[in-house]
């Protein structure tokens, strides 16, 4: 990824959560939306973490 696109990426994401926690009233709030977008953002980090080592035939639904 280019140092560009990846600035760019970075300040989208940020705009978004910002305005995310601007929508929360409470610090509890706050904090129960950081943990929904760390879940979301370890989930998607997966996907394409296993999609990055996949082999060529693609996953074995049996795991060999």
């Amino acid at each position: 990824m280019e140092h560009a696109e990846y600035e760019r990426q970075m300040e989208a994401i940020k705009a978004a959560t910002a305005h995310i926690f601007a929508m929360a009233e409470t610090e509890e709030e706050v904090c129960r939306l950081e943990k929904a977008i760390n879940h979301e953002v370890m989930y998607l980090a997966a996907i394409a973490q296993s999609e990055l080592v996949k082999p060529e035939g693609g996953w074995d639904p049996f795991g060999r």
